[in-house]
Protein backbone atom coordinates (compact mmCIF):
# COMPACT_ATOMS: atom_id res chain seq x y z
CA UNK A 1 0.00 0.00 0.00
CA UNK A 2 1.35 3.24 -0.53
CA UNK A 3 1.31 6.17 1.68
CA UNK A 4 -1.06 8.61 0.03
CA UNK A 5 -3.28 5.21 0.01
CA UNK A 6 -2.18 4.52 3.63
CA UNK A 7 -3.22 8.22 4.91
CA UNK A 8 -6.32 8.20 2.95
CA UNK A 9 -7.53 5.48 5.07
CA UNK A 10 -6.45 6.63 8.14
CA UNK A 11 -8.27 9.47 7.80
CA UNK A 12 -11.00 7.73 6.50
CA UNK A 13 -10.87 5.62 9.66
CA UNK A 14 -10.71 8.91 11.90
CA UNK A 15 -13.40 10.29 10.37
CA UNK A 16 -15.36 6.89 11.51
CA UNK A 17 -14.39 7.43 14.70
CA UNK A 18 -15.37 10.48 14.91
CA UNK A 19 -19.04 9.87 13.46
CA UNK A 20 -19.38 7.51 16.73
CA UNK A 21 -17.98 9.64 19.03
CA UNK A 22 -20.30 12.45 18.33
CA UNK A 23 -23.56 10.02 18.09
CA UNK A 24 -22.74 8.63 21.20
CA UNK A 25 -23.31 11.56 23.04
CA UNK A 26 -23.03 10.08 26.66
CA UNK A 27 -20.26 8.54 28.91
CA UNK A 28 -19.03 7.71 31.72
CA UNK A 29 -15.65 9.12 33.54
CA UNK A 30 -14.37 7.09 36.50
CA UNK A 31 -11.52 8.58 39.00
CA UNK A 32 -10.18 5.79 41.20
CA UNK A 33 -6.72 4.60 42.64
CA UNK A 34 -5.72 3.42 45.92
CA UNK A 35 -5.96 6.76 47.71
CA UNK A 36 -9.97 6.53 47.94
CA UNK A 37 -9.11 4.75 50.90
CA UNK A 38 -8.71 8.16 52.58
CA UNK A 39 -11.26 10.18 51.41
CA UNK A 40 -9.56 12.64 49.60
CA UNK A 41 -9.49 14.34 45.91
CA UNK A 42 -6.91 11.98 43.79
CA UNK A 43 -3.60 13.13 43.16
CA UNK A 44 -4.64 16.55 44.83
CA UNK A 45 -4.51 15.36 48.78
CA UNK A 46 -0.87 14.17 48.59
CA UNK A 47 1.14 16.48 50.48
CA UNK A 48 4.70 17.49 49.98
CA UNK A 49 6.49 19.17 47.24
CA UNK A 50 4.60 18.77 43.88
CA UNK A 51 6.64 19.94 40.84
CA UNK A 52 3.92 21.30 39.10
CA UNK A 53 3.42 25.44 39.65
CA UNK A 54 -0.09 24.97 39.54
CA UNK A 55 -0.88 22.53 42.46
CA UNK A 56 0.50 22.99 46.19
CA UNK A 57 0.42 20.10 48.08
CA UNK A 58 -2.37 18.23 49.70
CA UNK A 59 -3.24 16.90 53.69
CA UNK A 60 -2.42 13.56 53.52
CA UNK A 61 1.28 12.61 54.22
CA UNK A 62 3.37 11.65 51.01
CA UNK A 63 4.46 8.34 52.83
CA UNK A 64 1.22 7.54 53.90
CA UNK A 65 -0.57 8.36 50.45
CA UNK A 66 1.67 6.47 48.82
CA UNK A 67 1.79 3.35 50.80
CA UNK A 68 -1.89 2.96 50.36
CA UNK A 69 -2.05 0.33 47.52
CA UNK A 70 -0.78 -1.87 50.81
CA UNK A 71 -4.26 -1.10 51.98
CA UNK A 72 -6.25 -0.99 49.25
CA UNK A 73 -8.62 -3.86 48.68
CA UNK A 74 -11.40 -3.77 46.19
CA UNK A 75 -13.45 -7.03 46.63
CA UNK A 76 -16.18 -6.22 45.90
CA UNK A 77 -14.51 -4.80 42.30
CA UNK A 78 -17.32 -5.93 39.38
CA UNK A 79 -16.60 -4.03 35.92
CA UNK A 80 -19.35 -5.97 34.70
CA UNK A 81 -22.00 -4.09 37.40
CA UNK A 82 -20.17 -1.19 36.24
CA UNK A 83 -21.15 -1.48 32.68
CA UNK A 84 -24.68 -2.56 33.47
CA UNK A 85 -25.68 0.59 34.96
CA UNK A 86 -23.57 2.57 32.50
CA UNK A 87 -25.71 0.99 29.77
CA UNK A 88 -29.00 1.55 31.99
CA UNK A 89 -28.00 5.03 32.74
CA UNK A 90 -27.95 5.63 28.57
CA UNK A 91 -24.04 5.97 28.39
CA UNK A 92 -21.89 4.58 25.19
CA UNK A 93 -18.92 4.66 26.20
CA UNK A 94 -16.46 4.59 29.57
CA UNK A 95 -13.54 6.18 30.76
CA UNK A 96 -11.24 5.46 33.40
CA UNK A 97 -7.99 6.43 35.01
CA UNK A 98 -5.23 4.18 34.05
CA UNK A 99 -2.78 6.37 36.13
CA UNK A 100 -3.45 9.65 37.71
CA UNK A 101 -0.55 12.50 38.74
CA UNK A 102 0.18 10.42 41.77
CA UNK A 103 2.44 8.27 39.19
CA UNK A 104 0.39 5.17 40.61
CA UNK A 105 -0.77 2.62 37.95
CA UNK A 106 -3.62 0.36 37.67
CA UNK A 107 -2.65 -1.47 35.38
CA UNK A 108 -0.13 -4.70 35.28
CA UNK A 109 3.05 -2.21 33.54
CA UNK A 110 6.63 -3.44 33.51
CA UNK A 111 7.81 -0.17 33.79
CA UNK A 112 6.79 1.07 36.99
CA UNK A 113 6.43 -1.40 40.51
CA UNK A 114 4.23 1.54 41.73
CA UNK A 115 1.43 -0.28 40.24
CA UNK A 116 -1.85 -2.37 41.15
CA UNK A 117 0.12 -5.91 40.80
CA UNK A 118 2.96 -4.85 43.01
CA UNK A 119 3.12 -7.93 45.42
CA UNK A 120 2.84 -5.83 48.44
CA UNK A 121 -0.58 -4.62 47.42
CA UNK A 122 -2.89 -5.73 49.29
CA UNK A 123 -5.74 -6.48 46.23
CA UNK A 124 -3.07 -8.52 44.60
CA UNK A 125 -2.82 -10.96 48.14
CA UNK A 126 -6.34 -11.22 48.21
CA UNK A 127 -6.19 -12.49 45.06
CA UNK A 128 -3.68 -14.85 45.69
CA UNK A 129 -5.44 -16.14 48.76
CA UNK A 130 -8.50 -16.58 46.49
CA UNK A 131 -6.78 -18.30 43.93
CA UNK A 132 -3.50 -20.62 45.58
CA UNK A 133 -3.59 -22.54 42.31
CA UNK A 134 -2.78 -19.73 39.66
CA UNK A 135 0.64 -18.49 38.70
CA UNK A 136 1.90 -15.22 39.51
CA UNK A 137 1.78 -14.16 35.82
CA UNK A 138 -2.10 -15.24 36.42
CA UNK A 139 -2.25 -13.69 39.07
CA UNK A 140 -1.07 -10.33 37.70
CA UNK A 141 -3.57 -11.18 35.35
CA UNK A 142 -6.72 -11.21 38.00
CA UNK A 143 -5.22 -8.15 39.87
CA UNK A 144 -4.82 -5.91 36.82
CA UNK A 145 -8.14 -3.70 37.30
CA UNK A 146 -7.66 -1.97 33.56
CA UNK A 147 -7.75 -5.17 31.97
CA UNK A 148 -10.55 -6.43 33.90
CA UNK A 149 -12.72 -3.31 33.09
CA UNK A 150 -11.35 -3.13 28.80
CA UNK A 151 -13.07 -6.55 28.99
CA UNK A 152 -16.01 -5.99 30.44
CA UNK A 153 -16.51 -3.17 28.37
CA UNK A 154 -15.70 -4.83 25.34
CA UNK A 155 -18.25 -7.75 25.81
CA UNK A 156 -20.64 -4.87 26.14
CA UNK A 157 -19.99 -3.71 22.79
CA UNK A 158 -19.28 -0.26 23.91
CA UNK A 159 -16.77 2.71 23.97
CA UNK A 160 -13.63 2.35 25.86
CA UNK A 161 -11.45 5.10 26.90
CA UNK A 162 -8.25 5.42 28.99
CA UNK A 163 -7.68 8.32 31.22
CA UNK A 164 -3.62 9.13 31.05
CA UNK A 165 -1.61 11.40 33.38
CA UNK A 166 1.39 13.43 31.37
CA UNK A 167 2.41 14.67 35.14
CA UNK A 168 4.04 12.07 37.55
CA UNK A 169 4.33 14.14 41.14
CA UNK A 170 6.14 10.94 42.37
CA UNK A 171 8.93 10.55 39.37
CA UNK A 172 12.56 12.47 39.77
CA UNK A 173 12.73 12.37 36.53
CA UNK A 174 9.47 14.41 35.93
CA UNK A 175 10.69 16.47 38.21
CA UNK A 176 13.78 17.36 37.37
CA UNK A 177 12.54 17.80 32.97
CA UNK A 178 10.34 20.10 34.22
CA UNK A 179 11.93 22.17 36.87
CA UNK A 180 15.96 21.62 36.24
CA UNK A 181 16.09 21.20 39.93
CA UNK A 182 16.15 17.71 42.28
CA UNK A 183 13.93 16.23 45.24
CA UNK A 184 16.40 18.61 47.36
CA UNK A 185 15.81 22.16 45.52
CA UNK A 186 19.11 21.74 44.24
CA UNK A 187 19.72 23.08 40.51
CA UNK A 188 21.28 20.31 37.89
CA UNK A 189 22.64 20.91 34.84
CA UNK A 190 21.20 21.43 30.99
CA UNK A 191 22.66 18.40 30.31
CA UNK A 192 20.96 16.06 33.59
CA UNK A 193 17.75 18.08 32.89
CA UNK A 194 17.26 16.86 29.10
CA UNK A 195 18.33 13.63 30.21
CA UNK A 196 15.77 13.88 32.57
CA UNK A 197 13.13 14.74 30.25
CA UNK A 198 14.06 11.76 27.44
CA UNK A 199 14.23 9.11 30.75
CA UNK A 200 10.36 10.32 31.10
CA UNK A 201 9.31 10.74 27.97
CA UNK A 202 10.67 7.59 27.33
CA UNK A 203 8.53 5.88 30.20
CA UNK A 204 5.69 7.31 29.00
CA UNK A 205 6.18 6.03 25.59
CA UNK A 206 6.43 2.46 27.14
CA UNK A 207 3.89 2.65 29.05
CA UNK A 208 1.49 4.12 26.23
CA UNK A 209 2.52 1.27 24.01
CA UNK A 210 1.63 -1.58 26.85
CA UNK A 211 -1.94 0.04 27.20
CA UNK A 212 -2.61 -0.20 23.40
CA UNK A 213 -1.08 -2.91 22.49
CA UNK A 214 -2.35 -5.09 25.70
CA UNK A 215 -5.91 -4.22 26.32
CA UNK A 216 -7.85 -4.91 22.82
CA UNK A 217 -9.26 -1.70 21.22
CA UNK A 218 -9.33 1.50 22.36
CA UNK A 219 -11.42 4.00 20.93
CA UNK A 220 -9.88 7.36 22.76
CA UNK A 221 -6.92 8.57 25.48
CA UNK A 222 -7.91 11.24 27.55
CA UNK A 223 -4.60 12.67 28.36
CA UNK A 224 -4.54 15.08 31.20
CA UNK A 225 -2.33 18.00 31.50
CA UNK A 226 -2.69 22.00 31.53
CA UNK A 227 -3.45 22.95 28.03
CA UNK A 228 -1.41 24.42 25.30
CA UNK A 229 -3.27 27.80 25.87
CA UNK A 230 -2.80 27.91 29.48
CA UNK A 231 0.80 27.98 29.18
CA UNK A 232 1.86 31.91 29.30
CA UNK A 233 4.73 33.51 29.16
CA UNK A 234 6.32 30.38 30.87
CA UNK A 235 4.71 31.11 34.30
CA UNK A 236 3.41 27.68 33.48
CA UNK A 237 5.30 25.11 32.04
CA UNK A 238 4.21 21.23 30.51
CA UNK A 239 5.72 17.85 30.29
CA UNK A 240 3.84 16.73 27.07
CA UNK A 241 4.18 13.63 25.43
CA UNK A 242 6.45 13.13 22.85
CA UNK A 243 4.67 13.31 18.91
CA UNK A 244 6.89 10.14 18.26
CA UNK A 245 4.61 8.56 21.28
CA UNK A 246 1.53 9.76 19.27
CA UNK A 247 2.60 8.38 15.92
CA UNK A 248 3.09 5.31 17.83
CA UNK A 249 -0.41 5.09 19.81
CA UNK A 250 -2.24 6.40 16.37
CA UNK A 251 -0.28 2.82 14.46
CA UNK A 252 -1.14 0.82 17.25
CA UNK A 253 -4.67 2.02 17.53
CA UNK A 254 -6.05 3.40 14.30
CA UNK A 255 -8.43 5.76 14.02
CA UNK A 256 -8.19 6.41 17.98
CA UNK A 257 -9.26 9.91 19.58
CA UNK A 258 -6.98 11.61 21.14
CA UNK A 259 -7.84 15.20 23.44
CA UNK A 260 -6.71 18.54 23.33
CA UNK A 261 -4.14 18.59 26.41
CA UNK A 262 -0.97 16.85 24.53
CA UNK A 263 0.71 19.93 22.68
CA UNK A 264 -0.65 18.61 19.64
CA UNK A 265 -3.48 19.09 16.96
CA UNK A 266 -6.25 17.55 19.03
CA UNK A 267 -9.03 15.01 17.65
CA UNK A 268 -12.02 16.64 20.02
CA UNK A 269 -11.51 19.42 22.39
CA UNK A 270 -12.43 19.25 26.41
CA UNK A 271 -14.82 21.58 28.90
CA UNK A 272 -13.50 20.65 32.59
CA UNK A 273 -16.70 21.42 34.62
CA UNK A 274 -18.40 23.13 32.33
CA UNK A 275 -20.92 22.91 30.05
CA UNK A 276 -20.05 23.23 26.15
CA UNK A 277 -20.61 26.60 23.84
CA UNK A 278 -21.40 25.71 20.30
CA UNK A 279 -18.61 26.24 18.28
CA UNK A 280 -19.10 25.54 14.43
CA UNK A 281 -16.73 22.43 13.17
CA UNK A 282 -15.49 21.83 16.43
CA UNK A 283 -15.72 18.03 18.01
CA UNK A 284 -16.40 19.02 21.84
CA UNK A 285 -16.64 17.28 24.80
CA UNK A 286 -18.19 18.63 28.44
CA UNK A 287 -16.30 16.64 31.24
CA UNK A 288 -18.48 17.09 34.78
CA UNK A 289 -18.24 15.72 38.28
CA UNK A 290 -21.86 13.47 39.25
CA UNK A 291 -20.76 13.37 42.92
CA UNK A 292 -19.18 16.07 45.14
CA UNK A 293 -16.59 17.57 46.61
CA UNK A 294 -14.62 15.42 44.81
CA UNK A 295 -13.94 13.55 41.03
CA UNK A 296 -12.57 10.58 43.37
CA UNK A 297 -14.44 9.01 46.00
CA UNK A 298 -16.02 11.77 48.42
CA UNK A 299 -17.17 9.73 51.77
CA UNK A 300 -20.09 11.13 53.10
CA UNK A 301 -20.66 13.06 49.69
CA UNK A 302 -23.62 14.34 48.13
CA UNK A 303 -24.69 13.76 44.29
CA UNK A 304 -26.24 16.00 42.07
CA UNK A 305 -29.70 15.27 41.30
CA UNK A 306 -31.56 13.39 38.18
CA UNK A 307 -32.41 16.32 37.08
CA UNK A 308 -29.17 18.16 36.87
CA UNK A 309 -28.29 15.34 34.87
CA UNK A 310 -30.82 15.60 32.34
CA UNK A 311 -29.94 19.01 31.84
CA UNK A 312 -26.63 18.62 31.21
CA UNK A 313 -27.35 16.01 28.44
CA UNK A 314 -29.20 18.53 27.32
CA UNK A 315 -27.35 21.82 27.09
CA UNK A 316 -23.95 20.16 26.01
CA UNK A 317 -26.45 18.12 23.50
CA UNK A 318 -27.76 21.55 22.08
CA UNK A 319 -24.30 22.71 21.80
CA UNK A 320 -23.38 20.13 19.63
CA UNK A 321 -21.29 18.51 22.66
CA UNK A 322 -20.50 15.36 24.78
CA UNK A 323 -21.52 14.76 28.03
CA UNK A 324 -18.34 12.82 30.38
CA UNK A 325 -20.08 12.40 33.51
CA UNK A 326 -18.13 11.23 36.28
CA UNK A 327 -18.33 8.88 39.07
CA UNK A 328 -15.73 7.89 42.19
CA UNK A 329 -15.94 4.47 43.19
CA UNK A 330 -15.03 3.98 46.67
CA UNK A 331 -12.25 1.56 48.36
CA UNK A 332 -14.47 -1.81 48.17
CA UNK A 333 -14.65 -1.35 44.48
CA UNK A 334 -18.49 -0.12 44.21
CA UNK A 335 -20.22 2.69 42.53
CA UNK A 336 -21.88 5.43 45.18
CA UNK A 337 -25.23 4.63 45.44
CA UNK A 338 -26.50 7.80 45.40
CA UNK A 339 -24.85 7.95 42.22
CA UNK A 340 -26.34 4.96 40.97
CA UNK A 341 -29.83 5.99 41.97
CA UNK A 342 -29.80 9.70 39.59
CA UNK A 343 -28.13 7.66 36.64
CA UNK A 344 -30.35 4.98 36.44
CA UNK A 345 -33.12 7.71 37.01
CA UNK A 346 -32.08 9.81 34.63
CA UNK A 347 -31.41 6.86 32.33
CA UNK A 348 -35.09 6.36 31.90
CA UNK A 349 -35.61 9.69 30.86
CA UNK A 350 -32.60 9.54 28.11
CA UNK A 351 -34.37 5.90 26.69
CA UNK A 352 -37.83 7.83 26.25
CA UNK A 353 -36.50 10.89 24.49
CA UNK A 354 -32.70 9.19 22.88
CA UNK A 355 -34.03 9.72 19.66
CA UNK A 356 -33.36 13.78 20.45
CA UNK A 357 -30.44 12.92 21.87
CA UNK A 358 -28.13 9.99 20.35
CA UNK A 359 -26.88 11.00 16.44
CA UNK A 360 -28.30 14.36 16.73
CA UNK A 361 -26.64 17.60 15.80
CA UNK A 362 -26.83 21.19 18.07
CA UNK A 363 -29.20 23.62 17.11
CA UNK A 364 -29.93 25.51 15.09
CA UNK A 365 -31.45 27.24 17.93
CA UNK A 366 -28.58 28.13 20.60
CA UNK A 367 -28.83 29.09 23.96
CA UNK A 368 -32.26 30.75 23.81
CA UNK A 369 -34.48 32.01 26.50
CA UNK A 370 -36.79 28.79 26.07
CA UNK A 371 -34.33 26.09 26.25
CA UNK A 372 -31.99 24.43 23.16
CA UNK A 373 -32.21 22.03 20.45
CA UNK A 374 -30.78 19.51 18.39
CA UNK A 375 -31.67 18.27 15.13
CA UNK A 376 -31.34 15.28 12.52
CA UNK A 377 -32.30 15.30 9.03
CA UNK A 378 -35.70 17.45 8.65
CA UNK A 379 -36.64 16.70 12.27
CA UNK A 380 -35.61 19.47 14.81
CA UNK A 381 -36.23 19.09 18.66
CA UNK A 382 -37.24 21.58 21.20
CA UNK A 383 -36.22 21.42 24.29
CA UNK A 384 -38.23 23.88 26.38
CA UNK A 385 -37.21 24.51 30.15
CA UNK A 386 -39.01 27.63 30.62
CA UNK A 387 -41.97 29.67 29.05
CA UNK A 388 -42.14 33.41 29.37
CA UNK A 389 -44.51 34.10 27.11
CA UNK A 390 -47.42 32.44 25.94
CA UNK A 391 -46.22 31.70 22.47
CA UNK A 392 -42.83 30.31 21.62
CA UNK A 393 -41.17 32.64 18.56
CA UNK A 394 -38.23 31.19 17.03
CA UNK A 395 -35.70 32.72 14.94
CA UNK A 396 -36.02 32.90 11.21
CA UNK A 397 -35.26 30.01 8.70
CA UNK A 398 -34.99 29.31 5.32
CA UNK A 399 -37.20 25.94 5.42
CA UNK A 400 -41.16 25.95 5.99
CA UNK A 401 -42.17 23.91 8.96
CA UNK A 402 -44.60 20.91 8.00
CA UNK A 403 -46.04 19.98 11.80
CA UNK A 404 -45.23 20.65 15.15
CA UNK A 405 -45.78 18.45 18.02
CA UNK A 406 -45.11 16.71 21.89
CA UNK A 407 -42.20 14.38 21.47
CA UNK A 408 -44.31 10.75 21.16
CA UNK A 409 -47.49 12.09 21.97
CA UNK A 410 -50.50 12.75 20.13
CA UNK A 411 -50.98 16.31 21.18
CA UNK A 412 -50.65 18.85 17.55
CA UNK A 413 -49.01 22.49 18.33
CA UNK A 414 -50.61 25.38 16.24
CA UNK A 415 -47.57 27.00 14.11
CA UNK A 416 -47.69 30.54 11.97
CA UNK A 417 -44.59 30.61 10.03
CA UNK A 418 -44.61 34.51 8.18
CA UNK A 419 -42.99 35.27 4.59
CA UNK A 420 -39.33 36.08 7.01
CA UNK A 421 -39.28 32.76 7.76
CA UNK A 422 -39.86 33.74 11.47
CA UNK A 423 -42.09 30.52 13.38
CA UNK A 424 -44.62 30.96 16.22
CA UNK A 425 -45.71 28.02 18.15
CA UNK A 426 -48.63 28.32 20.33
CA UNK A 427 -47.89 26.03 23.06
CA UNK A 428 -50.42 24.74 25.20
CA UNK A 429 -50.99 25.17 28.95
CA UNK A 430 -51.29 21.15 28.96
CA UNK A 431 -47.76 21.01 27.49
CA UNK A 432 -46.28 24.05 29.74
CA UNK A 433 -46.96 21.73 32.84
CA UNK A 434 -45.03 18.70 31.66
CA UNK A 435 -41.43 18.50 33.09
CA UNK A 436 -38.90 18.46 30.56
CA UNK A 437 -41.36 18.68 27.89
CA UNK A 438 -39.97 18.12 23.79
CA UNK A 439 -41.47 19.38 20.98
CA UNK A 440 -41.04 18.01 17.44
CA UNK A 441 -40.77 20.34 14.34
CA UNK A 442 -40.84 18.78 10.97
CA UNK A 443 -39.55 21.00 7.96
CA UNK A 444 -39.62 20.45 4.04
CA UNK A 445 -36.14 19.35 3.97
CA UNK A 446 -33.04 18.15 5.76
CA UNK A 447 -31.24 20.89 7.91
CA UNK A 448 -27.84 19.10 7.53
CA UNK A 449 -26.57 22.41 5.10
CA UNK A 450 -27.80 25.18 7.49
CA UNK A 451 -24.74 24.87 9.78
Amino acid sequence: MNLKKSLENEEEERARRIKWFTEARYGMFIHWAPSCIYGGEISWSRRGDPPDAWHNGGTIDSVIYDASYKLFNPVEYNPKEWVRIAREAGMKYMVITTRHHDGFSMFDTKYSDFKITNPEGAYRKWIAGQNPGLTNTEINRHTDIIRLFADAVHEAEMGLGFYYSEPDWVRDDYRIALTGRNRMGESVSNEEQKNAEKSYQDFMHKQLEELTTEYGRIDLIWFDAIKPSQVRDGNMKALWIHERTLNMIRKNQPGILINDRTGFNPDYVTNELRDTKYVPMLVTESETKLGNPYWSYSPGGTSNSTQWIIDRLVINAGNNSNLLLNVGPGPEGKIPENNVIHLLEAGKWMRRYSEAIYGTHGGPFFDQDWGVSTFRENRVYLFLREMKDEDLILPPMNLRVLSAGLFSDTIRIGFVQDRLGVIRLQIPESVKEIENPVVVLEFNDSLEATL
